[in-house]
């Protein structure tokens, strides 16, 4: 059962080289190409959670998260919190607590699933006020 964890790692550090390549570009807004990589990497970082899950037999999904928690007005300093706890949990992973890097991912892919909210949000703002006009 070892594939299992060669996969997370990996699925981890391609999450990581997707923020990383979206971070120093950001500013303001994201493009739909930035959209696209942070989307990425939360696929990576959910399907790692959920791998994780099953190898500690955690049957809890997490507790409902309030979307006000990790929404940050910058979306680079966002990015930075989603990359301070993808590093976090990756590095508990490679220690094998997978508790606590469960606990850490959950984080980093809370804070990369507003981001991908919110740019959702705008564009379908903005594309029904240019049908409203």
């Amino acid at each position: 059962m070892v594939a299992w964890r060669e996969e997370t790692s990996s699925d981890l550090r391609n999450a990581k080289v997707k923020i990383l390549k979206v971070l120093p570009a950001v500013s303001g807004e994201l493009t739909s190409g930035q959209v696209n990589d942070v989307w990425g990497a939360y696929l990576l970082v959910e399907k790692s959670v959920f791998f994780i899950r099953v190898e500690i037999d955690e049957e809890s999904p997490g507790r409902f998260i309030s979307s006000k928690m990790y929404s940050v007005p910058d979306e680079r300093q966002a990015l930075r919190f989603a990359l301070k706890n993808l590093e976090a949990g990756s590095e508990e992973f490679a220690l094998g607590d997978f508790t606590r890097s469960l606990k850490a991912l959950r984080e980093s892919r809370n804070y990369l699933r507003v981001l991908i909210k919110t740019a959702w949000r705008r564009k379908a703002r903005k594309g029904r006020g240019s049908v409203e006009s």
